[in-house]
């Protein structure tokens, strides 16, 4: 009898255990996004780029804060004003941002993320070849109600696809 307590419990903290890594992923993941919007709104990465990077410093193996902290630092570049040091970071950053993608594939706010860095990167760079796979994972993500738990983050989503609507 002992051990079967012992058992329930050891199982019952473990489960515990996930439940609240869940929400704190989930609370990390709305603050990122909504660092995302104020740079986009603002025209300012800065403390997006201050927060993902020590983001990144406490989960170097997150994919997701690895794809955050790059299109902050891709918004920075776009920040600058030295055409090689926008290059420079542009070489530097882009290939991160892939490299989470592909880590996670389909993933609705890596797809916005690239999305975004494609529709205002100079065409000369030829970095748009995603961006209908990834406007349509948007899509289906708004559809399935992915941000329903981030309104504030879905109605960016639907504005920005609105917005490349009328390009």
């Amino acid at each position: 009898m002992a051990r079967c307590i012992t058992l329930v419990s050891c199982l019952g903290f473990m489960l515990l255990s996930e439940i609240v890594e869940a929400q704190t992923h989930e609370t990390q993941l709305t603050t990122w996004r909504a660092l995302y919007r104020q740079a986009s709104e603002t025209n300012q990465a800065k403390p997006m780029a201050l927060s993902m990077d020590s983001a990144r410093q406490q989960r170097p193996d997150s994919s997701m804060a690895n794809g955050f902290l790059a299109v902050a630092e891709l918004m920075l570049a776009e920040e600058s004003w030295n055409p090689v040091d926008k290059l420079a970071r542009f070489n530097t950053w882009q290939p991160v941002l892939d490299a989470a993608i592909k880590a996670m594939p389909g993933d609705p706010d890596l797809a916005l993320l690239r999305l975004g860095v494609q529709a205002h990167v100079p065409a000369i760079l030829n970095y748009d070849q995603d961006m209908a796979k990834d406007e349509a994972v948007v899509m289906q993500a708004l559809a399935r109600g992915h941000w329903s738990n981030d309104p504030e983050h879905a109605a960016f989503a639907e504005a920005f696809l609105s917005y490349l609507k009328s390009l």
